[in-house]
């Protein structure tokens, strides 16, 4: 079963964020239907400015498949770091999401646990309380 996956963010992954959220567009009164198209120079500008600002940010995304075992993770981030510009890349396990308390977190529609990515390695909780 697959469950370990690596998250964090690329230069690569974050260019293309940018170019998807940067509009093609800008409102102009003057011009046909009220908007004019950002001339491509500019465009790349703009889009150059939204990727170093999502590369200075603290949002991640998977950039690897899921892997079976943790060591292929750890392979995939050495390989990573040495070929492209990265930040905060760190493993993370599918497994059941649990509170604060430690009691897992029941999806109110179907009374199933619910699955999602937790840290790995998982931290230890304190028993001493």
């Amino acid at each position: 079963m697959s469950t370990f996956a690596v998250f964090g963010m690329t230069l690569d992954v974050a260019k293309t964020e940018a170019r998807k959220k940067t509009a093609g567009t800008r409102k102009n009164a003057k011009a046909p239907g009220g908007v004019e198209p950002i001339p491509e120079v500019e465009w790349l500008e703009l889009v150059a400015k939204r990727t170093e600002k999502i590369m200075g940010g603290g949002t991640v995304r998977q950039l690897s498949p899921l892997f079976d075992a943790p060591q292929y993770a750890e392979q995939f981030i050495e390989l990573a770091r040495k070929t492209l510009r990265c930040r905060d890349m760190q493993i993370r396990a599918k497994a059941v999401l649990v509170d604060a308390k430690g009691k897992p977190i029941i999806n109110a529609k179907t009374k199933a646990p619910k699955v999602g990515f937790s840290e790995w390695p998982p931290k230890q909780l304190d028993r001493t309380a």
